[in-house]
């Protein structure tokens, strides 16, 4: 599932669209993980004034005070020409450019928010990991006394926002945590470790362009792929070796919560 970075790469992407009118919008299908709005087909005749991104959610800004909310779900992506049966969404602009939503398996989202109302998916939402609202002193203070590991406390969508099981999993490695110790047992001095590292990791991962992985699913708005694999320190490096200069072991993957954590236990406490 596309994380923090690569949303925001595609933000980045779709910001090429401010100024646009959208001509039409050709809806391929009923739905997608959800029915689309029955009102879909308002945002034609509206100029694209901003694209901002809420966690994973994007969200175009429309004249008339209309958003388009969109989520990429697990396989969705836009770009700039037709691909073929899984093109759900086709939006052209008056312009004669095209904007294509493609998505495979079908789990994304798309609504509309109207004025100044509150989103059910976006209203239960916490602080941005590189927000000015969020730092190691409310990490700290958000996790105490929780009785779940640290890995499965930086997915917890109302501590903070965007962090995806790759990223937990670089994040804990480069702040010398081990993904199975409990959040509650995180020192001040952990805390601000796995906050500098959320920033470090996170920028370096929009700088990269995000990451795609062996299925290929992920690409921007242009068709590239995202190159932030390549400085992967354990993520999908089970049984290979730790690349910390002092240490010899190998990296190990267990399963929390359903999905695959990669750690050193020996760099990692």
């Amino acid at each position: 599932m596309p994380e923090l970075p690569e949303v925001e790469t595609v933000r980045r992407g779709l910001s090429d669209l401010i100024g646009k009118e959208i001509l039409s919008v050709e809806l391929n299908r009923a739905d997608l993980r959800f029915p689309f709005p029955e009102d879909m087909d308002s945002i034609a005749g509206r100029k694209i004034l901003n694209v901002d991104r809420r966690a994973k959610y994007l969200l175009i800004r429309l004249e008339n005070d209309l958003t388009w909310l969109a989520h990429l779900g697990m396989t969705g992506r836009f770009g700039k020409t037709l691909e073929g049966k899984h093109d759900h969404v086709v939006i052209d602009f008056v312009d004669g450019t095209r904007l294509v939503y493609t998505d495979p398996r079908r789990f994304g989202i798309m609504d509309l928010i109207h004025g100044d109302d509150e989103h059910k998916l976006l209203n239960h939402l916490g602080p941005e990991p590189l927000g000015s609202e969020w730092n190691e002193s409310l990490l700290h203070e958000s996790i105490r006394g929780r009785n779940v590991s640290i890995k499965a406390a930086l997915l917890d969508q109302k501590i903070v926002v965007g962090i995806g099981n790759i990223y937990a999993s670089e994040i804990l490695f480069r702040a010398g945590v081990s993904p199975k110790r409990l959040a509650k047992n995180i020192s001040k001095k952990m805390a601000e470790r796995i906050y500098n590292e959320t920033q470090n990791v996170l920028l370096a991962a929009i700088e990269a362009g995000g990451s795609t992985l062996r299925d290929g699913q992920f690409k921007n708005t242009d068709g590239n792929l995202g190159y932030f694999p390549h400085e992967f320190a354990v993520y999908d490096r089970e049984g290979e070796n730790c690349t910390s200069v002092e240490c010899s072991n190998l990296i190990r993957r267990v399963i929390q919560s359903g999905r695959s954590t990669f750690y050193c236990s020996h760099c990692q406490r």
